[in-house]
This record gives C-alpha cells, sequence and structure tokens, in this order.
C-alpha cells in the first residue's frame, strides 16, 4: 500500500503520539525479525493503520510495550509494541503485496524501475514465502493475487468509472479487515475495509493524476478532463463521510482517539495535501 492512512499528529495528545509511534515502529522490528532487513522498506502508515486497527477490534490482544534500538534512530532508544497477532498479520500483509506490486512493475513499468524490481524480487519473494506459511498468510496471498488479476483486467480496458476502477484494493482489503471478525462484526468490518480499500486506490490515483496525464498512463480521473481533481476530491469525501458513520457502529477495544483521528481529520488532511502539494512531492514513510 501507499501510505495515505495516517492520523492528523497536531490534533493528538503526547500520550496518543507516543501510542502511535510504538505501533509503527512495532511493526517495523516485526518485518525485519520475520522478514529480514528488507521488508523493513515496506513500512508504511497505511499497515501501521492496520495494525492498530486490528488490535483495537480484537479484544483478545492486550499490548504491550518495551524499550528498545533503532537503527534509523541510533542515538535514542523508542518504545515500540511488541509482537501480536494483529502486528503479525499487518506484517504479512505487507510482504504479500510488496511481492505482487514488484512483480507488476516488472511487466508495467519503465527499464529503471524493471531493473530496480527484478534485484528486489528475489528478497520479495522469499519474504512471501515464509508469509504464507499459515492459513491467514494464504487467504491473503490468494485474495493479494486476485486484486491484481482484476487490476490489471480493469486498466487493461481503459475503466472510466473510477469506483469501479478502485473495486479490487477496496475488496480485497474488506477481506483483510474482516479476517476473523465475528458475526455481529462481520458486515461493518467488511464495509469499512471496503470503504478503506477504495480510499488507498483513489489517493493514489489522485496523486498520481498529473503524471499519469502528462505520460499517457491510466488513470480513472484523466478521464474526467479538467476536472478531474475535483471530481477526485468530491469522490474521497464522500468515502471518508461514509468511513467515519461506519466508525461510529464499531466497538474499538484500544487506540479510540488516535482512529478517530485518523478517520475524521487525518483522511481529508491528506487529500488536501495531495492537492495542495508544491513540487510534486509524494507522500513520505517515515516517522
Amino acid at each position: 500500500m501507499f501510505g495515505y492512512i495516517k492520523p492528523y499528529r497536531p490534533e493528538l495528545r503526547i500520550r496518543e503520539d507516543e501510542e502511535y509511534r510504538a505501533v509503527y515502529c512495532g511493526l517495523c522490528k516485526e518485518l525485519g525479525r520475520s522478514f529480514g532487513l528488507f521488508a523493513r522498506m515496506t513500512l508504511s502508515y497505511d499497515f501501521a493503520f492496520m495494525a492498530m486497527f486490528l488490535s483495537a477490534i480484537d479484544e483478545e490482544i492486550c499490548p504491550s510495550y518495551e524499550k528498545c534500538s533503532c537503527i534509523a534512530h541510533p542515538f535514542r532508544k523508542r518504545c515500540r509494541c511488541c509482537e501480536n497477532g494483529a502486528i503479525s498479520l499487518s506484517a504479512k500483509a505487507a510482504m504479500i503485496l510488496t511481492y505482487y506490486k514488484l512483480k507488476d512493475d516488472i511487466a508495467d513499468k519503465g527499464f529503471g524501475k524493471k531493473i530496480a524490481a527484478a534485484v528486489l524480487l528475489p528478497f520479495a519473494s522469499s519474504a512471501r514465502k515464509k508469509a504464507i506459511s499459515d492459513e491467514n498468510g494464504k487467504y491473503i496471498n490468494e485474495a493479494a493475487k486476485k486484486m491484481m488479476e482484476e487490476q490489471k483486467k480493469l486498466e487493461s480496458e481503459n475503466c472510466d468509472i473510477s469506483d469501479m476502477a478502485a473495486q479490487p484494493t477496496a475488496k480485497f482489503l474488506e477481506k483483510l479487515i474482516s479476517l476473523g471478525a465475528k458475526e455481529e462484526n462481520e458486515r461493518i468490518l467488511q464495509r469499512f475495509g471496503y470503504l478503506l480499500g477504495r480510499y488507498i486506490y483513489l489517493c493514489d490515483a489522485l496523486d498520481d493524476l498529473e503524471d499519469d496525464r502528462r505520460k499517457g498512463n491510466y488513470n480513472p480521473f484523466v478521464f474526467c478532463g479538467e476536472e478531474g481533481t475535483e471530481n477526485a476530491k468530491a469522490v474521497l469525501f464522500m468515502t471518508v463521510a461514509e468511513l467515519s458513520d461506519d466508525l461510529e457502529l464499531l466497538e474499538l477495544k484500544r487506540y479510540n482517539e488516535i482512529i478517530e483521528n485518523t478517520v475524521r481529520l487525518g483522511l481529508k488532511f491528506e487529500v488536501e495535501r495531495i492537492i495542495n502539494k508544491k513540487g510534486g512531492e509524494k507522500n513520505g514513510k517515515s516517522l
């Protein structure tokens, strides 16, 4: 995923910001521990939010924390959330998606990106094999494979309906977020995951709109002409509004304030950031 799901940190209290950093660092450590140093390059805000959200809806998870050294911050120990089921699942999803993304880059991207993807693919392939060693990993792998196949088909057909173009990613997140959900929450979580996936896909399309228009690449908003940006903003804000409504129906066991901040403030702020960005600067990954 692409790093668009993040809190609006100016509105987080100090304790909440520290909790968010701890989950982010915990996911980074889990990626390195389970899949090697290469895996840490797949770390993004989206997977950190997924780890936090999956933990928040699972009453059996009781997060614990510890101080640890950090390769990115060598002079000060950081607080991290210790490995748990939510962090482990997010790490597996990160590695599986990275593998399929690299395969897609080799098939479709320019020469430079093909070479880079070809160099990294063996590491990603090895990590994916570890990630699919259990039933959850196999389930995520099948969902990711189907997502990539459906996405490629829609793009080859030049699908000009943004909601339809976003469906493969939306359906993937629908399955991932509701994995292992209790029956009473399953439909709400499926819809929440679907909307989150749609948001991620359309945010990335909006972020790449001018580049894709200039290079002649596929982008569902290109077909809207000069109104592409405004159409994208309208669809994304409608998606955020529905996500906020769905969040009201969920009973979160922990991280309530951070998740509400992310959904109600962070997602809208990210859309505005993309629209107002200067110099074509892409979204960052590091805290």
